[in-house]
């Protein structure tokens, strides 16, 4: 087809706000809805196409229902096998599959433009009408699109679909638009199903680029029209919302057998302009009428007014800083196996996400369908959008590389008019040639201006890079994984280069799984390796603790995300944060990171009210040196504001209270601070409270108020000085040779091992998964007896909060799984593969004499550990009581193989592997 490309540039005094318009998913055309049954039939041996074998001109004999999948149809191999790494598909199937009905094409399509529309397939879609080929395509981010005019002439037909879901290049394990390890790698298809009839003459795409600063848009549309030369009109309505008519123009076209590029200004006016944006996130409809010889064809798209631009340190988006406090979304869709088409329930997900306080997704190495933008829209929430890619050797296969720029142009047509997609990414953690991948962004900046670009997120920054999305850069890490027991740090040294900085899936930190979610699972995926856990912690006696170590896990997890999250609304050039995460990622050895399950619904670990107060557009934050006091210091805290609201807070007063368990305040008072901007991080005042009026060890709440509404709280404990302290010889005995000795005659030990064979313990949980990572520690958490006497001057609660941090830090846990009727007093929490029974405390009946065992260094820089210290005494105090009378009975030749000599404690160095494994070095 030769293309005219006239330009007609005409200027109107029409009010406006919009971004843009395909035509894509919102034209008018006459539809024949194509969902329901359709006859089906599996080619794993793909024959299907070869002389002889073309099941295109054979009638199939099996049935399906579209839209759906193989899985959902129960089509494929039954799938018997328990994956410990995710979840099981009950069927699989990778191959070609075919999909068969009739349609029938009224006489009134005659003459008009037939497109068979596929919302979403997966991955390589070839089509065929009355047995002859009438197209193929490969997409895993847009629609399908095959033009049938010719072959649709009214009557009967046979519509044959060939969709392949093998890889097509080589890629990766990883990428979320085809792994396995969440969506995935189904064959089918997803969402509409319809063939679309249009004039001759129609609009085929519409492309419009407001200007906040003049408060008008720039409409792009491209006319498609055959046959001979016409005349006609463009009627351009604009409503709000609510239906309320603003303008309407009508612009004359001539229109040829060719395609009509058109432009037209149109004008709103600053005064009627509203700006859309996570608070305020307000969209118009605009709609377009092509009225032409041929007929009339319409276009409607919902649309809202930004600008998107990159600052020093943070997006900008209409003319203001903004911080990016994400979460991730890697395709995870429990039920079905793909990702939904539906803006409902993406609406559902987005208010999940505004609800913890988050305005961020990003949509990890693939990109959703057109729902999730409606949605996102309507929330005002924030997308980062990605191919799916997620390769080591870019640039190695020329072929691959060029469906990765057909895929980049496809995504920027069909999403890039909605205002939430803010930023785009080639992919996640790519290694190779980069040269390619900032060619590749190059050229989308080049082709839509209306996004922020990035050549990878992570790995390597270049220099057309418009964001950075990394764990680090070249001046250091820049995320954050775990918190510290000082809250006095930043990364802000780090975080200072030449584009804004996103920490990159920030948090990871692994709980026990929740087995009461099982029963959540009702469609074509199965959670058998929830079973394989659950049955193996029964095998090892330990069943009854489940419910325990998912609570404590997920408590220390939620405890972490805080001081996480703080730690980057702390450092006033970060650009944001993508925590991983706020739901489960069920596959890559099964990561319980979340706060929320997979379907992303609570796991009543901490509510959104709780979560906000340290992740919100406004938080309030405390500077702190440490987490363990004695009575004779002084707690000094250093007091901010982290302000990404909407507007200014006025200059006013925040109130705070010092105050122990029982609500006892220790001292309160007020501060005032004058006008807060928004989009800033700035200091308060500073708090100094002297502590010697605490005569008891005890938890006490820093706690914080603004006058709006706002709170926060951070938590310290103080510790007695001069008072209760062990006596000048310690009073616990050191080896085990000693210690049976002293059994044997009776008496009452409290044994603190020099050398154990055992697991070393950490305060912080695993890392992502210890299936995918197997690298110490090889635990989750930790539960702890904190009702026993043994912690009576040592308040603690089930989980291991901040006192914990130097002991645990310096422990040791033993095996004592062969020990069944021995629950610990302190228990490391295996990982959910092995489900070992580990302690690091107990206390056992030993002949005639009682035990008390604790493996932990009671002498390694004790004098700066104060939780250690204080611990000593608690312990000691109550087992020189009478409340010491342990239930169990233990037989000394089973110690002996827990403390023989011959026995060292495990150590692993695998640590520093750790790194070099997440970084690829």
């Amino acid at each position: 087809m030769i293309m005219r490309r006239n330009k007609i540039k005409i200027l109107s005094v029409l009010a406006v706000c919009l971004t843009a318009c395909l035509l894509t998913g919102t034209a008018r055309a006459e539809k024949i809805d194509l969902a329901g049954m359709w006859r089906f039939q599996l080619d794993p041996m793909g024959f299907g196409k070869t002389p002889g074998s073309e099941l295109y001109l054979s009638r199939l004999t099996e049935t399906i229902t579209l839209p759906g999948s193989t899985d959902e149809g129960g089509k494929g191999i039954q799938n018997v096998v328990a994956h410990v790494d995710r979840l099981s598909r009950k069927f699989e199937y990778c191959g070609q599959a075919w999909y068969q009905r009739e349609v029938v094409i009224p006489d009134d399509w005659a003459g008009k433009e037939i497109t068979l529309f596929l919302e979403r397939c997966h991955w390589e879609t070839a089509v065929f009408v009355d047995g002859q080929s009438a197209g193929t395509d490969e997409r895993l981010s847009t629609p399908n699109r095959f033009v049938l005019t010719r072959q649709l002439t009214p009557g009967v037909h046979t519509l044959t679909l060939c969709i392949d879901n093998r890889l097509k290049y080589p890629m990766d394990q990883w990428t979320h638009g085809t792994t396995e390890y969440t969506q995935t790698n189904w064959n089918g298809v997803v969402g509409r199903i319809e063939l679309q009839a249009r004039p001759a003459s129609y609009i085929h795409r519409m492309k419009l680029y407001p200007d906040i600063d003049e408060a008008t848009v720039r409409i792009c549309l491209d006319l498609h029209s055959k046959g001979e030369t016409q005349t006609g009109t463009l009627q351009l309505r604009l409503r709000e919302k609510d239906g309320r008519e603003i303008g309407t123009t009508t612009v004359p076209v001539s229109l040829a057998a060719d395609t009509l590029l058109l432009e037209q200004t149109l004008t709103i006016g600053k005064k009627r302009m509203k700006l859309w944006d996570e608070f305020s996130p307000a969209l118009y409809t605009l709609e377009a009428v092509l009225e032409s010889e041929a007929g009339q064809d319409t276009c409607t798209a919902d649309f809202g007014m930004r600008r998107v631009e990159q600052g020093k340190h943070h997006i900008r988006l209409n003319g203001r800083d903004i911080h990016l406090r994400g979460v991730l979304d890697c395709c995870v869709f429990p039920l079905t196996g793909y990702p939904a088409t539906d803006v409902p329930a993406w609406k559902r997900i987005f208010r999940t996400v505004k609800d913890y306080g988050m305005n961020h997704v990003r949509f990890h190495s693939w990109c959703p369908p057109e729902a999730a933008f409606e949605a996102a829209d309507q929330t005002g929430i924030y997308l980062q959008v990605e191919l799916p890619m997620w390769i080591k050797d870019v640039g190695k296969y020329p072929a691959r590389r060029n469906f990765f720029e057909k895929e980049m142009y496809a995504i920027l047509d069909e999403y890039g008019n909605h205002p939430s997609f803010l930023l785009y990414c080639n992919g996640n953690e790519n290694e190779g040639d980069f040269a390619v991948l900032e060619d590749l962004i190059k050229k989308g900046k080049s082709y839509d201006s209306r996004h922020l670009y990035s050549a990878s997120t992570a790995r390597t920054h270049v220099q057309a890079d418009q964001y950075y999305t990394s764990h680090v850069t070249h001046k250091g890490w820049i995320t954050v994984y775990e918190g510290q027991p000082s809250t006095d740090w930043d990364r802000s040294e780090t975080s200072d280069i030449d584009v804004p900085v996103i920490a990159h899936e920030t948090g990871q930190r692994c709980m026990y799984p929740n087995f009461r979610e099982i029963a959540k699972y009702t469609g074509v995926l199965e959670p058998r390796n929830f079973v394989v856990f659950q049955e193996r912690l029964a095998r090892n006696g330990m069943l009854p603790q489940a419910e325990d170590f998912f609570r404590a896990t997920g408590a220390h997890t939620v405890l972490q995300y805080k001081e996480v999250n703080e730690a980057l609304l702390r450092t006033a050039n970060s650009g944001g944060f993508q925590l991983l995460g706020l739901a489960d990622f069920p596959g890559q050895g099964s990561a319980f990171v979340g706060i929320l399950d997979a379907f992303w619904e609570s796991k009543g670990l901490v509510t959104p009210e709780k979560f906000r107060e340290s992740c919100a557009p406004t938080v309030l934050l405390a500077r702190i040196p440490k987490r363990t006091y004695t009575n004779q210091e002084t707690f000094r805290a250093k007091l901010g504001i982290y302000h990404f609201g909407p507007e200014a807070i006025d200059k006013g007063t925040i109130t705070w209270q010092l105050a122990d368990e029982a609500g006892q305040i220790v001292r309160e008072g007020k501060m005032r601070h004058g006008k807060i901007p928004a989009s800033t991080v700035d200091s308060i005042g500073v708090l100094d409270i002297s502590l010697s009026t605490v005569a008891e060890a005890g938890k006490f709440t820093l706690k914080t108020h603004l006058a709006n509404g706002i709170r926060n709280e951070w938590d310290i404990w103080i510790y007695p000085s001069g008072k209760q302290t062990p006596a000048a010889t310690p009073r616990y005995v050191r080896h085990w040779q000693e210690a049976k000795e002293r059994l044997q005659k009776g008496e009452t030990v409290w044994f603190i091992p020099d050398s154990c064979a055992g697991r070393k313990t950490h305060f912080a949980s695993h890392f992502w998964n210890p299936i995918m990572f197997n690298w110490e520690p090889m635990i989750v958490g930790t539960l702890i007896k904190y009702r026993h006497p043994a912690f009576n001057q040592f308040p603690t609660s089930y989980y291991a909060d901040w006192q914990w941090w130097d002991i645990l830090n310096d422990a040791t846990a033993l095996d004592l799984t062969d020990l069944r009727n021995l629950t610990p007093v302190i228990q490391s929490i295996d990982t959910y593969e092995t489900n070992r029974k580990l302690g690091i405390a107990f206390e056992a009946k030993v002949g005639p004499g009682k035990l008390f065992v604790l493996c932990v260094d009671p002498e390694k820089n004790k004098e700066n550990r104060l939780a250690m210290q204080q611990l000593l005494v608690s312990i000691q105090n109550y087992v020189e009581s009478d409340d010491f009378q342990p239930s169990a009975t233990l037989q000394p030749y089973e110690l002996d193989k827990l403390f023989s000599t011959d026995k060292t404690a495990r150590t692993d160095q695998r640590s520093s592997q750790a790194v070099e494994q997440l970084l690829n070095q």
